[in-house]
């Protein structure tokens, strides 16, 4: 027998069978959205596992450590100078205004060749003065000398008094040392004349002109004129602390170079090592020869270095220059080309120079250095250049 239903429940039923199918689809695309998501998590976990790329490797430049016999020694800055008693700085000895000079830089000067001239007509009009006064005390000196002439010849006649006598001897007396003494300022006004015109006190070059006609000088040494050298012997001055005073000994060799001539060498010997040191600044002097041969001449007052040499021949291992990067002092760093294809960075301390090599301890020899090492950090892969 047929049940009919109703229009309203012919309408229920049609719902939840709508609702039911939603759901299903609901579900089905939550559970494909859960597999997607599943698989692009697998995916992500298997990249994560996956090998990473190798990092590119630099090509460096290396060169082998070597050992080789170094010598010790000390590195001395200084200037340019002739001997202490070869170089003047030539000041007038009177006051007053340059009216002339006689020579310029560059030229060659003997011993009493003038090179400048002070205004010296005060000093004329004195010598004149004194010349006169020298003239009048002689006049004054002679008439004395007959006074006491003849007042001797009246005595022994017996007309004149010993006493008489004895006053025309105290004036003769008196007048010859007025006349003593007006010849000394006579001589005295006449060099002072004289020591206007400046001449130099040794033979050699004129290295500077300290001041130019017009200009007023003092007399003193604070207001000199000119500077006069002898470049034929020459040495390189320098301040050294205590600690390389004592460690350098007369007689010891070194290199010279000059900044002004980077291309020249010059041989060299220690002649002079200060026995003490300024007590304000602490240092003390060191002069070194210098060996000059037919070739170009340092200029005098021109930077220099000394290398002396402070110790005998000893092995060591040395690396080129180039190696070398940081550090102050004997710091420093090398970049060692490992076996393993990697940069270790290693510090050293460096040394004695060999030429284009220096000292690098501890190393041992055979190792490879890194010849560009500014550009290669510790752990960094390389490979060696062939």
């Amino acid at each position: 027998m047929r049940v009919s239903r109703s229009a309203p429940q012919a309408r229920c039923a049609t719902i939840v069978l709508s609702n039911s199918r939603t759901l299903a689809l609901r579900a089905r695309a939550a559970s494909n959205r859960l597999a997607l998501t599943l698989l692009v998590c697998a995916v992500a976990g298997c990249s994560k596992h996956a090998a990473a790329p190798e990092p590119e490797r630099r090509t460096v430049h290396c060169a082998r450590v070597e050992t080789t016999d170094v010598t010790d020694a000390l590195e001395l800055r200084g200037t340019v100078a002739p001997l202490p008693d070869r170089d003047a700085q030539v000041a007038p000895q009177v006051a007053g205004r340059i009216v002339q000079l006689l020579a310029r830089e560059g030229d060659r000067v003997t011993v009493g060749q003038p090179v400048a001239r002070v205004d010296n007509s005060v000093l004329v009009d004195q010598a004149s003065e004194a010349q006169a006064s020298l003239e009048k005390t002689r006049a004054e000196r002679r008439n004395a000398d007959a006074t006491h002439a003849r007042t001797e010849r009246v005595f022994e006649h017996g007309i004149a008094a010993r006493q008489e006598v004895d006053d025309a001897a105290t004036r003769a007396a008196t007048a010859l040392a007025a006349e003593n003494e007006a010849e000394a300022v006579s001589k005295r006004a006449r060099r002072q004349v004289e020591r206007a015109t400046v001449r130099s006190p040794i033979a050699g070059v004129v290295v500077r002109l300290l001041r130019r006609p017009g200009e007023l000088v003092d007399g003193t040494p604070a207001t000199p004129v000119v500077e006069v050298a002898d470049p034929s012997q020459l040495e390189l001055v320098s301040d050294a602390t205590a600690s390389d005073l004592v460690r350098i000994a007369k007689g010891a060799h070194a290199d010279l170079t000059v900044a002004a001539l980077a291309s020249m060498r010059w041989a060299g010997t220690v002649v002079a090592v200060s026995p003490a040191v300024d007590r304000a600044t602490g240092l003390g002097t060191i002069r070194v020869a210098i060996a000059l041969g037919s070739g170009a001449r340092p200029p005098i007052g021109a930077l220099g270095t000394a290398r002396v040499v402070i110790g005998s021949a000893r092995a060591a291992t040395v690396v080129p220059k180039p190696a070398l990067r940081g550090g102050v002092g004997v710091d420093a760093d090398v970049v060692v080309c490992g076996g393993d294809g990697v940069a270790h960075l290693r510090h050293v301390r460096r040394g004695a120079e060999a030429g284009d090599k220096v000292e690098a301890a501890p190393l041992s020899a055979g190792e490879l250095v890194a010849l560009d090492p500014l550009a290669i950090a510790d752990g960094d892969p390389i490979e060696i250049a062939k």
